[in-house]
C-alpha cells in the first residue's frame, strides 16, 4: 500500500523593494525556527581564470562584518543552543541556522548584518584562500578516490560551467587579487540575488515585519547573470584510468548525461536508480553482492544539478575482480531493464521508498526550509515542494523503461577506472 499523499505545506511568498525574495512557512509543533538564505551563486557562475570564488565566499561570509568580529556569527548561535552551517554547489550557496524560536531576531540580525557589511579585507581574503587550499588537500588530494571524483566532471562535461570543480583551481585562487573578490561579492551577495526562507514556530505577519526591519534598508547592487549551461550531445564513450596511491580497492565511476533537475525524465530515472541500486533487494545489489561478491560499495543516482545532469554509478570493487567485469555486468543489467522494463513489485517498492523518505523529510523544520528554498531559488516556485510525491507516483513502468533506453547508453557514458597504486 503506497502513501498517495502527504500533508501540504502552506506558506506565503513576498518580495522586498530591494529584490529579496521571502518565503514563510508556519509549523508550531516544536519551538524551533529554521532560517535558510540561498544566494543564486555557485561554481557554474564563475568565469575561467576565477574559479573557486563561490566556495571561497562560503568561508569568507563568517569572517566578520561591521558589527561582528570574525567567527562570532557561529559562536552566538552556539550560545543560543542552535545549529548553523553553509554549503556551496554548482548552482547555489546557502547559509542556514536552526535555533529555539525566541532567538529568531538574533539570526535575522546576523544574516542581515553580513549581507550588508561583510568585511572583504586583505587579511580575511588571504586567510581564507589558504584555508581553501588546505581543504582541497584534505578533502580531495589526500583522500581515497578524491582526485578521481574531481576529475570526473572535467571529463564528462564539455561546458566549463559544470566541468570545473566547486572547490576550484588552486592556481586560480593563488593568482586572484583582492579586487577580484570585492567585485565578485558585490555582484552576487546582495538581496536581489537571494531567497530567504523562515520555517517553524513563527507568526507569519510578525516575522515579515521583522524581516522588513532588518533587510529592507540594504541596498541592492547585484547584477548577476544566469550561466550558459548548454551541454552538447555526447556521441562516443569517454574512458580514463586514474592511479590512486590512497585507494585500497579499485573502483569505477560511471556517468550518463541526463536532463535537468525536475524534468519528467529526471523523476523516471530517479525511480530507475531505486530499482537498480537502492537496498539489498535492488538489481545491482543482488548481482554484485549476493550472487557474486564482486563489490564492497555501491551508489547510483543523479548528481542533482539544476542544469544538465549526470546519472552516476560508483562501484568499489573487491580485489582480483577486473573492473571490466563490473562494467560488462552493469551493461547486462541495463539491457535487461531496457528490454523487459521493471516489475509491478519493483515499482511499488520504489514508490514506497520515495513516500517514506518524503514523509520523514517533512518532520524536520530544517528539511522543509531547505526544500522550499531550493524550489524557490531554482524554479521560482516553492509550491513544487508540494508536488514531489505526486510527480514520483505518476511515473509509470513504461516511463522508467523509456528513460533508461533513451539515456543510459554506452555512447552517452563516461567512465573513470581507479586503480590502487602509485601515480606514474
Amino acid at each position: 500500500m503506497v502513501i498517495s499523499s502527504i500533508p501540504r505545506l502552506t506558506f506565503t511568498e513576498h518580495q522586498l523593494e530591494n529584490g529579496l525574495r521571502v518565503v514563510l512557512q508556519e509549523n508550531r509543533r516544536t519551538p524551533l525556527v529554521h532560517l535558510s538564505l540561498h544566494y543564486l551563486i555557485g561554481s557554474s557562475y564563475e568565469r575561467k581564470g576565477r574559479s573557486g570564488f563561490a566556495h571561497l565566499f562560503e568561508h569568507m561570509m563568517f569572517q566578520g562584518s561591521k558589527n561582528l568580529p570574525k567567527n562570532e556569527h557561529g559562536k552566538l548561535i552556539d550560545g543560543a543552543g542552535g545549529r548553523w552551517n553553509a554549503s556551496t554547489n554548482k548552482d547555489r550557496t546557502n547559509y542556514y541556522e536552526t535555533v529555539p524560536s525566541h532567538y529568531l531576531d538574533l539570526i535575522l540580525w546576523l544574516e542581515a548584518d553580513r549581507m550588508e557589511s561583510l568585511k572583504v579585507t586583505p587579511e580575511n581574503f588571504e586567510n581564507q584562500r589558504q584555508t581553501v587550499i588546505e581543504e582541497k588537500k584534505q578533502s580531495y588530494d589526500n583522500r581515497p578516490y578524491g582526485t578521481a571524483f574531481l576529475r570526473f566532471d572535467e571529463l564528462a562535461y564539455e561546458n566549463w560551467a559544470y566541468a570545473h570543480s566547486v572547490i576550484g583551481s588552486i592556481e586560480d585562487l593563488q593568482e586572484a587579487e583582492l579586487e577580484h573578490a570585492v567585485e565578485f561579492h558585490r555582484k552576487y551577495y546582495g538581496p536581489g540575488n537571494a531567497t530567504l526562507v523562515i520555517t517553524g514556530d513563527i507568526v507569519q505577519s510578525e516575522v515579515l515585519d521583522k524581516i522588513r526591519d532588518y533587510f529592507e534598508g540594504i541596498s541592492d547592487n547585484t547584477d548577476a547573470q544566469q550561466p550558459d549551461l548548454d551541454e552538447p550531445q555526447q556521441l562516443e564513450e569517454k574512458l580514463e584510468s586514474v592511479a590512486d596511491p590512497l585507494a585500497v580497492l579499485p573502483a569505477v565511476i560511471i556517468g550518463y548525461h541526463i536532463p535537468p533537475l525536475g524534468s519528467t525524465d529526471d523523476y523516471a530515472l530517479a525511480m530507475a536508480a531505486l530499482v537498480l541500486a537502492d537496498g539489498d533487494s535492488s538489481r545491482f545489489y543482488r548481482r554484485f553482492v549476493y550472487e557474486n561478491n564482486w563489490i564492497a560499495g555501491l551508489i547510483a543516482g543523479s548528481n542533482h544539478y539544476r542544469g544538465p545532469q549526470l546519472f552516476r554509478a560508483w562501484f568499489q570493487i573487491q580485489q582480483n575482480v577486473p573492473p571490466a567485469k563490473i562494467l560488462e555486468a552493469m551493461e547486462d543489467e541495463l539491457d535487461r531493464l531496457k528490454e523487459s522494463g521493471i516489475t509491478d513489485a519493483e515499482l511499488e517498492k520504489a514508490r514506497n521508498q520515495v513516500a517514506h523518505r518524503l514523509v520523514a523529510q517533512m518532520e524536520r523544520v530544517s528539511n522543509v526550509g531547505e526544500l522550499l528554498a531550493q524550489y524557490s531559488s531554482f524554479f521560482d516556485d516553492p509550491n513544487l515542494a508540494n508536488r514531489q510525491l505526486e510527480r514520483f507516483l505518476a511515473v509509470s513502468k513504461e516511463q522508467v523503461q523509456l528513460a533508461v533506453q533513451r539515456y543510459l547508453l554506452r555512447e552517452n557514458r563516461t567512465v573513470i577506472t581507479v586503480e590502487p597504486g602509485a601515480v606514474q
